[in-house]
């Protein structure tokens, strides 16, 4: 079977284009640059590649991400190994093929082991590349659980709020640097209590698929960067929605290139390789529900206290994150099954807080696993 080949993931449009792709080749390979994989260009980004790469994975028939011939294989599995794009794709494939080469899962996620190492040590000037970070749990690893995320090697054990405070208090310090005070306690609380929340719920509902039969391979974590995303190559992909228009318009400021735009952010994206929230809750493949009836149910997921009988749901922690977006003006993005849909606020703006919308008219091919995705724009007064 010929690979489907992806020359281009550096949009939101491209990624949803290459999920198509994947969805229509009924489990034919994939090929895709090296840059697509291990290019830094903010969490928005770089956890939706991510997110295609579990998608193909989970469907693929044969099992090897296949890069073109041109590369060197020690070279690519070093560049592979050393962010969460490559990581999680190396962890969900069967190997890597460069031409007729070929290396299996095992021998190239050695590579990581440093990665990990450095990670599990919370070393965060040698694991911090260009203002960004990730910090990722990969199944089968010595180091699964890692330190910075859980108390304990144990899926029991993910950090409590206040732990998870700490963390983001120094990852923010490091990465966000002068821009740091921008960032309201209330926020850094918020975004404490969901990723507590998150990490403990991810072990239970994102390590086995809908009918809780476990997954062999399965990834989780976050990637946090602090950028600009600058109007020639991201403006498009906040033109779906008027309300993605009225964001950048009101937050970009004058870029450094001549009529151009941007958007100085904070992105931080949580990433699991589970069933998504869709499935898990109704107990069955997202294909088995209408579109509407998906939608339906994701936001009731998102809601405050929800709960199933097999499902604790998202608690106060989305509720927390939504009130605390909406006093500092922010959005989050949500990209779960045949969905993504947002919600952003202006400054001082009471839009209520459950009130998504889609992120554009297209109908969107299945994704595996969720992203949700928080951007806070960094205001300069």
């Amino acid at each position: 079977m010929e690979p489907i080949v992806l020359s281009d993931l550096k949009t939101l449009t491209e990624v949803e284009a290459g999920l198509r792709s994947i969805d229509e080749s009924r489990g034919a390979p994939l090929q895709v640059q090296r840059d697509a994989v291990n290019k830094r260009s903010g969490a928005l980004y770089d956890a939706a590649r991510l997110q295609l790469f579990v998608t193909w994975a989970r469907a693929a028939k044969e099992e090897n991400i296949h890069f073109h011939p041109s590369n060197n294989m020690d070279a690519l599995i070093e560049k592979l190994c050393d962010y969460a794009p490559g990581i999680a794709m190396l962890r969900m494939a069967g190997g890597v093929q460069v031409g007729e080469q070929i290396v299996g899962r095992r021998e190239a996620l050695r590579q990581a082991r440093e990665k990990m190492q450095l990670t599990d040590d919370e070393d965060l000037p040698n694991i911090i590349k260009g203002r960004c970070i990730d910090m990722t749990c990969v199944s089968g690893m010595r180091l699964q659980y890692l330190a910075p995320l859980f108390s304990l090697r144990s899926p029991n054990a993910s950090k409590d709020a206040a732990g998870m405070l700490g963390l983001f208090k120094r990852l923010f310090a490091r990465i966000a640097q002068q821009d740091q005070e921008l960032l309201p306690e209330s926020f850094l609380q918020a975004i404490s209590i969901f990723s507590s929340e998150l990490f403990r719920n991810t072990q239970e509902h994102a390590t086995s698929n809908h009918r809780y039969d476990e997954y062999i391979a399965h990834v989780e974590g976050f990637i946090a960067s602090w950028g600009v995303m600058e109007e020639r190559l991201f403006k498009s992909d906040f033109e779906g929605h008027q309300k993605l228009r009225n964001f950048w318009a009101r937050e970009s400021l004058v870029s450094r290139e001549p009529g151009m735009s941007s958007v100085r952010c904070l992105q931080l994206s949580f990433f699991d390789s589970g069933p998504g929230f869709a499935s898990r809750a109704a107990g069955k493949p997202t294909i088995e529900l209408t579109r509407d009836e998906e939608r339906r149910i994701l936001i009731q997921c998102l809601q405050k206290n929800f709960t199933t009988k097999q499902q604790t749901g998202a608690g106060q922690g989305i509720p927390g994150v939504l009130s605390a977006l909406r006093d500092i003006g922010g959005l989050i993005k949500i990209r779960s099954g045949r969905h993504s849909i947002f919600n952003c606020f202006g400054l001082g703006e009471s839009n209520q807080l459950f009130e998504f919308d889609d992120w554009s008219e297209e109908e969107l091919a299945e994704a595996a696993g969720a992203v949700v995705t928080i951007i806070i724009p960094l205001r300069v007064n």
